[in-house]
């Protein structure tokens, strides 16, 4: 007699629910730390820089001023102009704590360490989707304990937003390379556009992530690869359209996504840069009559942008040398001690212990994290949507500077492969103490150690896909 299990007490529900306790003890523990971090050292800090940029421009939205300049309304006082030095979408999420009376800076805060907390879970189940329970559950709990990600969750910056969305780019993404249907296609085309909104630069996710994903998706033929590839980019651009769109209208001199490359190119291509002590990084000096300027904020920034471009091209010969050393920096190869008082300072003043545990864990996690891409390629598991994240950065490092934040989509990557990793040498080392690797504890559709992710995934005629027969206990 044939008994068919009930869906409520499922060895699959019952597995889920057990990794979503987990996940909430990672976003737990991770809250924990970023509201330690905050309050020991963030509590009394006034706001400055982007994050300044940021909490004014949150606080002027719930007062009915969409996207103004806050360094005009807010802190010189000489007007109400329009901004768009960054991207709208951590701006927007910062207004709803701010709509709600929680709009001081304090307040600010700790809705970036919730924020940054989530990221953890997000994690954890981006990693499930990579490679399994067990992988996702170590995932969750190093992203909740990693400086160089928690660092960034209390600096009233985009970094957190930027982890929260990539985390869920890789998710989905994984999703839709085990079964690529229209209604994955329309999460990675919406995770992608959010990724937009977040920060310019992660537009690279298109070419470098979904691209891919579309083109070899298997069990598709030519016309369902093109519907999937045309669902992608329709949804992404859903919600980058009307950003666009209001930037054009609003400015004397066309405006995309942002201004803050123009303003990154006035104080990255000079001679301190190029040359001096900050060799790879950045000066503010490069652009100090920025204040003396007229017009809005797209006239300011188109006169740093040509200064930029104009430097550039009279100095050539040494931008290879320049380039390669912003790669370094960021990826801490070329004079990490140098630049911990850098990252200090550009971490909200966080004192050189913390910058050295971010420097410390990195160099453990990394090596990790690349036997952990290893392990996948042999396990015939797609590894470029993580390398993409590496990439990404290190492209706009090339383009900018070697800031350690612009690698916080790449420090995803190397939490998820540094907990494929971990989980492989304990099981080689303690075989069976903590469970071995059944089909519970693969993703959805996915193979396990040396399978091909295809199980489970069934292509119909026409490029469709067919769900896994019910198998019965």
């Amino acid at each position: 007699m044939r008994v068919e299990s009930s869906p409520v007490d499922s060895p699959a529900r019952r597995e889920l629910r057990t990794f979503c306790y987990w996940m909430l003890a990672a976003v737990a523990l991770g809250l924990v730390i970023r509201l330690a971090d905050a309050y020991a050292f963030k509590w009394d800090n006034p706001p400055g820089g982007d994050a300044a940029y940021y909490h004014y421009q949150a606080r002027a939205i719930v007062r009915g001023l969409w996207f103004v300049d806050p360094w005009s309304w807010a802190v010189r006082k000489t007007g109400v102009r329009p901004g768009a030095e960054h991207p709208p979408l951590y701006t927007l999420f910062l207004a709803i704590p701010s709509a709600l009376g929680f709009e001081s800076f304090r307040e600010h805060i700790v809705s970036g360490t919730i924020l940054g907390s989530f990221t953890c879970g997000v994690t954890g189940f981006a990693a499930r989707a990579v490679a399994g329970r067990r992988v996702g559950i170590v995932a969750a709990l190093l992203a909740a304990i990693y400086a160089n990600l928690f660092l960034n969750d209390v600096l009233v910056m985009s970094e957190t937003l930027v982890g929260l969305v990539t985390a869920f780019v890789i998710w989905v993404a994984y999703r839709f390379w085990r079964a690529p249907t229209a209604a994955n296609a329309v999460l990675l085309g919406a995770a992608c556009g959010f990724a937009v909104l977040s920060r310019a630069e992660l537009i690279l996710l298109f070419p470098l992530v979904a691209a891919p994903l579309v083109i070899r998706a298997r069990g598709l033929d030519t016309r369902a690869r093109v519907q999937r590839a045309g669902v992608v980019l329709v949804v992404a651009a859903l919600p980058v359209l009307p950003w666009v769109g209001f930037n054009v209208a609003r400015f004397h001199h066309p405006v995309t996504l942002s201004t803050g490359g123009d303003f990154t190119l006035g104080n990255t291509y000079c001679d301190s840069t190029f040359y001096g002590e900050r060799f790879g990084w950045w000066d503010l000096r490069c652009m100090d009559n920025r204040w003396k300027l007229p017009g809005d904020e797209s006239d300011v920034s188109l006169h740093f942008r040509e200064k930029g471009l104009d430097y550039l091209s009279a100095h050539l010969d040494r931008f290879p040398a320049v380039v390669a050393a912003r790669i370094g920096r960021m990826w801490d190869v070329y004079k990490p001690i140098q630049k911990i008082p850098w990252d200090a300072i550009e971490n909200g003043r966080s004192p050189d212990e913390l910058t050295y545990l971010g420097l410390f864990q990195f160099y453990v996690l990394a090596p990790l994290a690349i036997a952990g891409l290893v392990i996948l390629r042999r396990r015939k598991t797609i590894i470029y949507p993580l390398v993409g994240l590496a990439v990404t950065c290190t492209l706009a490092a090339m383009i900018a500077f070697g800031s350690t934040r612009y690698r916080v989509p790449a420090e995803i990557a190397i939490v998820i492969g540094a907990a494929v990793s971990l989980v492989a040498l304990v099981d080689r080392f303690f075989p069976g103490r903590f469970g071995a690797p059944g089909r519970s504890d693969l993703p959805v559709g996915g193979a396990g150690p040396g399978g091909d992710g295809d199980e489970g995934v069934a292509a119909e005629p026409g490029g469709g896909i067919r769900a896994p027969e019910p198998v019965a206990t």
